[in-house]
């Protein structure tokens, strides 16, 4: 390699350096001073117009302008450049979501508040198919469609009981509805009457409603069980947003009061009265912030969650510092094709490289927060981001000694393969990131302000 080969890899991992630096930065901001929220989604915004506007004009616009202003003779190997091009894109954005599924799995998925998110739906929504399958046959839900039995289920929680513990006991105030999940539960009456409520049977209905201690109790007599429950408090929130709701869960109650001084055993009926009435008060939805509490399950089911948060910003930084080196590449042949004596400002490609210091440093901050929580030391936060910095630097150094040797059109594939995977993954962390951290027009406002500003390093190039 000559001269002046060894000096442009080196010219290419300052470059990547500089790109990466920003992780260390944010960082260490996220470790020691944590930025609001609102300052966060702002600059994931303006990150992620930054890269849209940079590899749309350094990746995409040269094979684009080349097939625009081919003659005919040359018109047929740009088409097939362009498609090319086009189909390295798409191949790009799948490579990108298989490993980023991949490392999810194992909880890479926290190093991005909107991957957070995303996966406390889906973790939700898994539990709430088992629990709808679970007891969906049974009386208690036999009659609901499937939304209404879903909506219902949103309010419940789960309490666990072991072999022989009592539930409640006859005389103990009542202050929640409980549904049998799993096992069984025998109920005991004052009179010496006996049932067990199964999976999806109601229990505690008549006292809960009609505000009274309770009249029997409930024993885990032959296993462990597990029951959904639903709080007075909700109930109460409820029944003051739906007053017609609370009248006719009096009348239910007075009902049921005058049922049980007779002896008569209709909980079938009461039961589904109460079903009927719930259904159509219980009305919630729309996508949930996971809670702290949900937060730390969602972490503790991940003992390797550190690592593969890390491993997610290396998926992240691997297609971005290749891509310096090849722009900064085709920059170096443009002003040696002009006479333009070499130096590297004159090489280095401002917009991609402002674009990514600017999107990772409140990517590194968000997620050495989480990785704080997964228990790393700072020291080795630290230095994992400054090694993330060196791979960077390599990786950009790798594209440049690459893009020498490799032929035009192999290039496109590679660049279009980068591009596609860092396309999507704008639009599947950065900008859903930014929505949720800040305002919707903030965040298309802090875009359109980065998309503008990559532009502008242009008249510094």
């Amino acid at each position: 390699m000559t001269d002046m080969g060894t000096t442009l890899l080196i010219w290419a991992a300052i470059l990547g350096a500089i790109a990466a630096g920003s992780m260390v930065l944010g960082a260490i901001v996220g470790i020691t001073t944590p930025m609001s929220n609102a300052t966060v989604g702002a600059m994931c915004g303006f990150g992620a117009g930054a890269l849209i506007s940079a590899l749309a004009i350094e990746l995409v616009s040269p094979t684009v302008e080349a097939l625009a202003h081919a003659d005919l003779a040359d018109r047929s190997t740009e088409i097939h450049h362009f498609v090319t091009l086009l189909i390295a894109l798409i191949g790009g954005g799948v490579i990108f979501i298989v490993l980023d599924q991949l490392l999810s799995s194992h909880g890479g998925y926290l190093r991005k508040g909107a991957y957070v998110i995303a996966q406390h739906a889906k973790n939700k929504s898994k539990r709430q198919a088992e629990l709808m399958q679970s007891i969906g046959n049974s009386s208690f839900f036999s009659s609901m469609s499937p939304d209404l039995m879903h909506e219902l289920l949103k309010m419940l929680h789960p309490k666990f009981i072991v072999q022989g513990e009592s539930l409640f006991n006859a005389g103990d105030e009542s202050h929640e509805l409980y549904i049998v999940r799993s096992g069984s539960l025998t109920l005991t009456h004052t009179d010496g009457n006996t049932r067990v409520a199964e999976r999806g049977d109601l229990i505690g209905e008549v006292s809960f409603l009609a505000h009274q201690p309770h009249s029997t109790s409930a024993v885990a007599e032959h296993g462990p069980a597990e029951l959904l429950v639903l709080h007075k408090a909700q109930y109460e929130l409820f029944a003051k947003l739906h007053p017609e709701f609370a009248g006719t869960v009096r009348e239910l109650a007075s009902e049921r009061i005058l049922e049980n001084k007779r002896h008569l055993d209709q909980s079938a009926i009461a039961k589904q009265q109460w079903a009927d009435m719930a259904i159509d008060a219980l009305r919630t939805g729309g996508t949930e912030v996971p809670s702290a509490s949900d937060m730390n399950t969602m972490k503790e089911e991940h003992s390797n969650a550190g690592m593969a948060i890390w491993l997610g910003n290396l998926l992240d930084v691997i297609p971005e510092s290749f891509v310096i080196g090849t722009v900064m590449l085709s920059l170096v042949a443009a002003k040696s094709a002009a006479g333009v004596e070499l130096s590297f400002f004159d090489v280095m490609p401002l917009t991609l490289v402002g674009a990514l210091f600017l999107s990772n440093f409140p990517e590194a901050l968000s997620a050495s927060v989480n990785m704080k929580q997964q228990g790393f030391s700072t020291t080795k936060i630290i230095l994992l981001w400054m090694a993330l910095t060196v791979i960077c630097a390599v990786g950009a150094a790798f594209g440049a000694y690459v893009g020498e040797s490799i032929p035009h059109a192999a290039m496109i594939v590679v660049e279009g393969i980068a591009a596609g995977a860092m396309l999507t993954m704008i639009g599947s962390a950065m900008l859903p990131e930014a929505a949720h951290l800040s305002s919707p027009n903030m965040a298309g406002f802090s875009t359109l302000v980065g998309f503008v500003a990559a532009i502008g390093f242009k008249l510094f190039e």
